[in-house]
């Protein structure tokens, strides 16, 4: 009985430990993330297998939201190529950054980044981030980059272009625990993906002036696949100018807990009335009162309809037959639905 006792607490353990097979490189739309301090320090350094990340000194600071979309014409012009992007948005600030990403037969690319101070244009040599499905044990994935930038600093902007590469890879598994942030509390396995952009800036005339650094840690949910914490860390030096920037931002996943309280679940979930919907979609008064912006994506997460919370009412008359969800988002919250399109 004791061995047999033994053999299961074994076969748990090793379970909760086990890497699991990355089905895709980022969020799903529509998810919400809390911007985040530490009074502990978030350790990363390690890489392997069996690890253990405990991130149980979380404070919140504010909140995120990605958007998946396809690209308007404009952004398809600037970054050639460009399949998706994803807008991640600060609730409280409204600031916006992007991701502009090209993604062919499981094969992912980088076309651009913007964001406060920063935008680079891979317009020359896209970022090769790698193929999925990924696992642990895959070998990195390494690629030449290059392109354009403009960097803001003290209100002065530069532009010029830059050059470097990109290593990607699955760099450990293991178990991570994350206190709770007002949604529940995380704790289970995860395998982490590492992806670090070195870049030499060239400014004017005046040929390579510095250096910079993106590096990204994003931590998936072995059981659903949830990007459930991640990081970004940017480094720019640039002695002449005087420029010496380190900026790092983590994040958490709302929500990953499937015990949240019914209190937060009825405040974060609406109903949509009269259900199924004909021609228009009418929003409920009390989201729509708070809202900021009204999202509509279809079963896969595309993005179908975007528009302003100022609208009791929205005629969905060109929409096929299916299911669709709603994200209605809000000063500090994010409200979600379903309905059936007549």
């Amino acid at each position: 009985m004791k061995l047999g006792l033994l053999f299961i607490l074994l076969l748990l353990n090793s379970i909760s430990y086990a890497q699991s097979t990355i089905n895709n490189f980022f969020s799903t739309t529509a998810t919400n993330y809390a911007i985040v301090t530490s009074s502990a320090t978030i350790d990363q350094s390690a890489t392997g297998e069996n690890l253990v990340w405990n991130f149980n000194s979380l404070e919140k600071t504010g909140n995120t939201i990605d958007i998946h979309s396809s690209p308007t014409t404009e952004e398809l012009t600037n970054y050639s190529g460009t399949t998706f992007v994803i807008t991640t948005t600060n609730t409280g600030t409204n600031d916006e950054s992007k991701s502009y990403i090209k993604a062919s037969d499981n094969t992912v690319s980088i076309t651009g980044l913007s964001m406060t101070g920063l935008t680079l244009n891979y317009d020359t040599n896209n970022a090769l981030l790698g193929s999925y499905p990924s696992n642990y044990e895959d070998s990195a994935t390494t690629d030449d980059l290059s392109g354009s930038y403009s960097y803001i600093s003290d209100g002065t902007t530069y532009t010029g272009t830059f050059s470097g590469d990109i290593e990607t890879s699955m760099d450990a598994h293991g178990t991570l625990s994350t206190n709770d942030l007002g949604q529940g509390a995380f704790s289970g396995g995860v395998t982490r993906m590492k992806s670090v952009q070195s870049i030499d800036l060239a400014y004017s005339v005046f040929g390579n002036v510095g250096t910079g650094t993106i590096t990204v840690f994003n931590y998936f949910n072995n059981t659903n696949g949830n990007l459930v914490f991640r990081s970004l860390r940017i480094e720019v030096s640039v002695a002449s100018l005087n420029i010496d920037q380190d900026t790092i931002t983590y994040e958490c996943r709302l929500g990953n807990s499937l015990g949240m309280p019914k209190s937060d679940f009825a405040l974060n979930n609406i109903k949509i009335n009269p259900n199924p919907v004909g021609d228009f979609l009418n929003i409920p008064m009390e989201a729509h009162l708070a809202a900021k912006s009204i999202v509509i994506t279809d079963t896969t997460g595309k993005e179908i309809l975007k528009f302003s919370g100022n609208e009791t009412a929205r005629s969905v008359a060109q929409l096929p037959k299916g299911l669709y969800f709603i994200s209605i988002i809000t000063e500090n919250r994010h409200l979600t639905g379903k309905f059936i399109k007549l």
